[in-house]
């Protein structure tokens, strides 16, 4: 179990990296169970929360990981990540009207969010 004291914010957000990396490399089992662990220590740790999320995205399990997201959106309606991760989710479902509602919402063109979401218009269908 990791320990909320004995990690600083610097070694948890390395820890998040960790499990994104992972999971974009098909390690999904292990970083859902990595973002597990630190939301274990620090149950409100959001980027943990958005890879937790995240992970079901790239299985194609899109109720929990839309659950997930919309969840950190009405805990924080301005977090341009989850946003842009529930956009992802929309663009694989296919749900074009989701899509275009959500672009409309980001708070920042500037934001890792908002660059995810609008780089998705690039991919070919």
């Amino acid at each position: 179990m990791l320990d909320q004291n004995f990690l600083d914010r610097e070694d948890l957000q390395k820890l998040v990296d960790i499990g994104f990396a992972g999971c974009s490399k098909g390690h999904v089992p292990e970083a859902r169970t990595l973002f597990s662990k630190i939301l274990q220590a620090v149950p409100d740790h959001r980027a943990a929360r958005t890879g937790l999320a995240f992970t079901h995205v790239v299985v194609d399990d899109f109720v929990p990981a839309d659950e997930m997201l919309e969840e950190l959106l009405r805990d924080d309606p301005a977090d341009d990540d989850a946003r842009g991760f529930l956009v992802l989710s929309k663009f694989l479902q296919k749900d074009s009207d989701a899509v275009a509602a959500l672009m409309g919402k980001f708070r920042s063109q500037d934001s890792a969010g908002y660059r995810l979401a609008s780089s998705l218009n690039e991919v070919p269908r």
